[in-house]
C-alpha cells in the first residue's frame, strides 16, 4: 500500500467512476497474457504497477483477485524473493526511477556501474521510494548520502548509503552541505512544504539544480533551484525506455544476485480483501521502514 491509496480514498484529486477499486502495487502469478506480450508466460511469479488512476478502469487496479498491468511495468520475481516482499517494489521503484533517470538524467542502472564521481542526497532514505532510490542511484554510479531517524541509520546503510544524517538534527543542513559539492544532486523522497523547503535550501547552497519531489507540486523555479513533481507512472507511459531498462533489464537480475533488495520489509496483513481497509487505516497512522502489504490469497 502507498500514501496515494489513502489520498484517493479520502479526497481523490482526480475524478473517478463510482464505485471504484483502488490499489497500485501487486505481486502474484501470471494467469493470462495479452496477444502482444512476449516477456512473460503463464505461471510466472511477477510484481507489477497498476495504472488505474490514469485509465480509470477497475481492471487495472490492484486490490482484487485478478488485475491487468502494462507489460513494461511488470517484472519477473526470482524464487528467492517471497511475493509479499516483491509487492513493496512497483510504485516505489517507478517513482525513484522517474526522479533519478528522467528528471536528473542519471545513467540507467547496471549491475557493475562505473563511478560518476558525484554524490546524491536522498532525503527520506527509509521510505519506500527512498529505499529504492538509494539502491538505484548506486547502480547508476553515484555515492549516496541520505537522511533517516537515528533508529533507521543502520537500515539505510545496509542499502548502501555512505553518509547518513538525522533529519531531526538542527544542524542537518550544514552537516549535509559539508559533504556535498557543486554538481551533486538532491532528491526529495518525502515531499511536503517543510521537507521541500529544506531540500531546496541544501541544493541552493551547493550551486543549485533540479529538485525532484514526490508529493504533487506545481513546477517552480526560484533562484538557482527548479522543483519538479515526480510522476511515478512515467516509466510506463511517457518514457518507456526507462521502464524497459529498470524492469526489463535490471531488477530481476539484481534481485537474483543480491545487488538490489526488496525493501523496506513488508508489514503483512493476512485475511484477504476484507483487510484492505485495515491496511489503509494502519498506513494513515504511519509506519517506519516498512510497507503495508495485504495478502489477498496464499501463494500456491
Amino acid at each position: 500500500m502507498n500514501p496515494v491509496d489513502v489520498i484517493m480514498q479520502e479526497s481523490a484529486p482526480v475524478e473517478l467512476p463510482y464505485p471504484f477499486v483502488l490499489g497500485v502495487d501487486l505481486s502474484g502469478t501470471v494467469v493470462a497474457l495479452g496477444s502482444g506480450v512476449t516477456r512473460f508466460k503463464v505461471g510466472q511469479r511477477v510484481t507489477g504497477h497498476c495504472d488505474s488512476l490514469l485509465t480509470k478502469k477497475t481492471t487495472n487496479s490492484a486490490f482484487q483477485q485478478y488485475a491487468t498491468c502494462l507489460e513494461v511495468l511488470v517484472c519477473h520475481i526470482p524464487d528467492s524473493v517471497p511475493l509479499v516482499n516483491a509487492a513493496v517494489l512497483p510504485l516505489a521503484v517507478d517513482t525513484a526511477s522517474t526522479g533519478l533517470f528522467s528528471i536528473l538524467k542519471l545513467p540507467l542502472p547496471v549491475g557493475d556501474p562505473k563511478s560518476t564521481g558525484r554524490k546524491i542526497l536522498i532525503w527520506g532514505g527509509s521510505s519506500s521510494v527512498g529505499s529504492c532510490a538509494i539502491q538505484l542511484a548506486i547502480a547508476a554510479g553515484l555515492e549516496v548520502a541520505t537522511t533517516a531517524s537515528s533508529k533507521n541509520h543502520e537500515y539505510v546503510k545496509s542499502l548502501g548509503a555512505r553518509h547518513v544524517f538525522d533529519y531531526n538534527d538542527p544542524e542537518v543542513i550544514n552537516n549535509i552541505t559539508a559533504v556535498l559539492q557543486p554538481g551533486d544532486l538532491v532528491y526529495d523522497c518525502i515531499g511536503g512544504d517543510e521537507v521541500r523547503t529544506t531540500c531546496t535550501e541544501i541544493l541552493r547552497k551547493i550551486g543549485g539544480g533540479t529538485l525532484p519531489t514526490v508529493r504533487w507540486f506545481a513546477p517552480t523555479e526560484t533562484g538557482n533551484v527548479k522543483v519538479e513533481f515526480v510522476n511515478g507512472l512515467l516509466p510506463g507511459l511517457v518514457d518507456t525506455s526507462i521502464g524497459k531498462a529498470v524492469w526489463g533489464n535490471y531488477i530481476t537480475k539484481a534481485l537474483e544476485l543480491g545487488k538490489f533488495q526488496a525493501k523496506p520489509d513488508p508489514y503483512v496483513i493476512e485475511g484477504g480483501l476484507e483487510k484492505i481497509q485495515d491496511g489503509i487505516d494502519i498506513l494513515k497512522k504511519g509506519v517506519s521502514a516498512q510497507k503495508i502489504v495485504v495478502e489477498i490469497a496464499k501463494a500456491a
